[in-house]
């Protein structure tokens, strides 16, 4: 069932080449993929924007580039996408945009996809404390993303790595700040970089 979902999203990107010509790219790979439904911003500020690949690895085919952080008033966002997939480290985007929190010049769409970037240049925010064993809500809790003092929850956690995801859930290593990093399954994701998400 997996490989038949991913099946249909495995697509050539083509760009110009010379007047009215055209060549094909790499096919994306989509072989062995986890699904997931999550969604997650651009953590990369190199200038150069974060390299979207062909595949879930470091020396596969750019097949485009999302713009690095952008400021918008007194405040800097980076580019969102939704998280449809993972496999080794390495996340599946797509619907990538530059969100209008503010500046006036509405949304700006900058990749469609689907293409791969580097799970450890993603971040989201985490609105469930709950650190689990598995992505399923009846597995084991072995942690909770909340300060000692009660003051900060899993919406100020600092995400150290994103290792992959699966449903509604992403495996992430993390901690509260003054505190130890503990890996586990995360929920209640969203990619909001203003507030909370419902």
């Amino acid at each position: 069932m997996r490989a038949r979902l991913f099946e249909a999203m495995a697509v050539g990107f083509a760009v110009g080449c010379g007047a009215g010509m055209a060549r094909a790219e790499p096919t994306v790979e989509t072989a062995g993929v986890t699904a997931c439904a999550i969604t997650g911003w651009s953590s990369d500020s190199d200038p150069a924007g974060l390299n979207v690949r062909a595949a879930p690895r470091a020396d596969a085919a750019i097949i485009g580039r999302l713009p690095p952080p952008e400021r918008q008033g007194d405040d800097v966002y980076a580019a969102e996408f939704r998280i449809i997939g993972s496999r080794a480290g390495w996340l599946l985007v797509k619907d990538a945009r530059v969100v209008d929190y503010g500046s006036g010049n509405g949304d700006r769409p900058v990749f469609a996809g689907p293409g791969w970037v580097f799970g450890d240049k993603v971040r989201f925010t985490i609105n469930r404390p709950e650190l689990r064993g598995a992505p399923k809500v009846e597995a084991a809790v072995s942690g909770k993303l909340q300060s000692r003092d009660g003051t900060g929850g899993p919406d100020s956690a600092i995400i150290d790595h994103v290792h992959g995801c699966s449903g509604a859930y992403a495996d992430v290593t993390a901690h509260m700040e003054h505190e130890p990093s503990r890996r586990g399954w995360v929920t209640g994701i969203c990619s909001n970089q203003v507030t909370t998400c419902p």
